[in-house]
């Protein structure tokens, strides 16, 4: 069976690993959602997220890896007493869920926010017996 992984089917929210016959389940019943805008990012073994997050602050976020599937959710504002009515809402603040499928290989080492924007670094782990190596011709 080919896998053509540059077919718009494929979520570019699988990081880290090609085989992607035990997670296709899991993967067709997410939703592509454009809310909130994130960047991926590769640097050789070191993987980044970018999450936009105007106006959310870190204590209402819930970021959690299960297995290999990092989610970030918020469950929308709180309530406020205020009795302001807003003229122009332009800052989305509404309830998300991002799922991204990690690879088994790829470990999370941590998260921020600062300016509105969730950072979250992974790295690549290669175990010792999958890094090339040289063979000596005898």
């Amino acid at each position: 069976m080919l896998i053509n992984f540059t077919d718009p089917m494929f979520s570019n929210r699988v990081l880290g690993f090609e085989n992607l016959v035990d997670r296709f389940e899991r993967l067709s019943n997410e939703s592509q959602s454009g809310y909130p805008p994130y960047n991926i990012y590769k640097d050789g073994l070191n993987f980044q997220i970018e999450v936009a997050l105007a106006g959310i602050e870190k204590k209402d976020l819930d970021i959690e890896l299960s297995d290999a599937v990092l989610t970030i959710k918020y469950d929308g504002p709180k309530d406020t007493d205020s009795n302001a009515e807003a003229l122009h809402r332009g800052i989305a603040k509404r309830a998300f869920k991002l799922k991204f499928t990690l690879a088994e290989d790829l470990e999370v080492l941590g998260a921020s926010l600062k300016n509105g924007l969730l950072t979250i670094d992974m790295e690549r782990v290669v175990p010792d017996h999958k890094k090339p190596r040289s063979i000596e011709v005898k």
